[in-house]
């Protein structure tokens, strides 16, 4: 058996990230290493709270968690809470932990890591990916030094969730986004185009609630996460879709289970420039565009140019083996 790849999630954590690192915690395929967090579904304050929450509750309190990016590089942050509830666990009453995040910020534990795992470490955003972006301003190798870059977001061939176009992470700094698929190493892109395949449903939610109910010493992990599923469940359904996306424990998945995916290589752009469109997730077709030359004040189509991919990009998940496994895992079974 392989041993386990190191790996740090950098976390906004609301109620899917928490689940994500219940499952990174719940898989002998990852050692996870450190936690970085980010401000995203909630305040900063509430995703420090929330991890070490879950960190403690799942018996990873020797896990260090490092404080990232309160806001976005240029934009106001925009919160969730609609979807995640008040402080991001829902309704579950999180007290203060008794242990401090380590001294380090995030970027930099990001970069160290990096280099002392060098080829070696995943690292898994979920959040976002500000973190991501300081860290590869910090050390242009920092990207190079990684196995693997799992991003959550992105909306290619897909709506977005957040606006008609975008999806929540990209939105919410569109100009990090931006930093990270241009500093190399082929990310994996994990956006909605395969999260909303990987559904949590109200018959498996009642499954799961049924067999932690009749196991009065159930495992905590197991109580946690049937507990966060049924906010997240309740809201989705209240927004209209059919169950709730486990769009960060997917990502979780993609550095784990790559055969549930099929990724194709692309060359990715983030909208910068359009409030109307911003944080939108635009593929080159086939590779290629037109090339243009300005000149005497106006600009010429002169030919076709081939763009070489920054990204690979994931266009299909098997939801259903997904879900099984991630049930499986965290004892929902």
């Amino acid at each position: 058996m392989a041993l386990p790849q190191p790996t740090v999630l950098d976390v906004d954590t609301g109620l899917d990230d928490a689940l994500a690192l219940l499952l990174a915690l719940r898989s002998p395929e990852l050692d996870v290493v450190g936690v970085t967090t980010v401000a995203g579904n909630v305040a900063l304050p509430d995703v420090l709270r929330n991890t070490r929450y879950v960190l403690d509750t799942a018996g990873a309190a020797s896990v260090p968690v490092a404080a990232g990016a309160a806001a976005p590089l240029v934009r106001p942050l925009t919160t969730a809470t609609f979807f995640h509830g008040p402080h991001g666990l829902g309704d579950i009453d999180v007290s203060e932990p008794t242990r401090a995040p380590v001294a380090e910020p995030a970027a930099q534990l990001l970069c160290r890591l990096a280099a002392e795992y060098r080829g070696q470490l995943t690292v898994i955003a979920t959040g976002p990916w500000t973190n991501i972006a300081l860290a590869s301003r910090l050390d242009s190798e920092f990207a190079g030094n990684l196995r693997q870059l799992v991003l959550m977001g992105g909306a290619v061939t897909v709506p977005g969730n957040v606006t008609p176009v975008a999806e929540a992470n990209t939105y919410n700094d569109p100009e990090a986004a931006h930093m990270v698929l241009a500093s190399g190493g082929l990310p994996r892109l994990i956006g909605l185009d395969v999260t909303l395949q990987g559904l949590w449903r109200p018959a498996e939610q009642e499954a799961a609630r049924q067999r932690v109910q009749e196991q009065a010493a159930a495992d905590p992990v197991a109580r946690l996460a049937v507990d966060l599923l049924e906010w997240y469940l309740r809201a989705d359904l209240a927004a209209g879709l059919a169950g709730s996306p486990l769009h960060d424990p997917v990502a979780v998945a993609a550095a784990m289970w790559p055969a549930l995916f099929t990724l194709e290589p692309r060359h990715v752009s983030v909208e910068l420039a359009s409030e109307l469109t911003r944080g939108q997730t635009v593929a080159a077709p086939e590779g290629r565009r037109e090339r243009l030359e300005t000149r005497d004040g106006q600009s010429d189509v002169v030919g076709v140019e081939t763009v070489q991919p920054n990204c690979q990009v994931a266009l299909k998940l098997d939801g259903d083996r997904f879900v099984e496994h991630f049930a499986a895992r965290l004892g929902l079974l």
